[in-house]
């Protein structure tokens, strides 16, 4: 027996926290929902996952400033982060997100099921 796989989805808009919590849980994965950066780190002191599925543009508290909050955190040093955003990944660059290590892919709004199950699967072997 494989051991469940957990994925935090971190996004503000509860359309897309629900669908992709239920796609994930249907695909054998436990997940964690946050609406935004704050509920993010409430749960990573109870939970650290897998694989964190962070949007980019949401209210409180900048992913960039989440980003240095998780590096700073020892015990979350193994959390790999894909961004799920309407951002381009050109505009995310600029800004400095692609810059961690713990970045692992980034998918852009629209996609597919099959670009995140691909994405997750690849990060969960890194």
């Amino acid at each position: 027996m494989t051991e469940t796989k957990t994925v935090m989805v971190v996004d503000d808009e509860p359309d897309v926290l629900l669908s992709v919590a239920q796609i994930l849980e249907s695909n054998n994965y436990r997940t964690i929902k946050a609406k935004d950066g704050y509920e993010c780190l409430e749960s990573l002191k109870e939970e650290i996952p897998d694989v964190l599925l962070l949007d980019i543009m949401m209210p409180g508290l900048t992913s960039k400033e989440l980003l240095a909050m998780i590096a700073e955190e020892s015990s979350l040093s193994q959390v790999k982060i894909i961004f799920l955003t309407a951002v381009h990944s050109q505009e995310a660059e600029e800004g400095g997100l692609l810059a961690s290590r713990q970045v692992v892919d980034f998918i852009e709004k629209p996609f597919t099921v099959r670009r995140m199950l691909d994405a997750i699967e690849k990060a969960m072997k890194l």
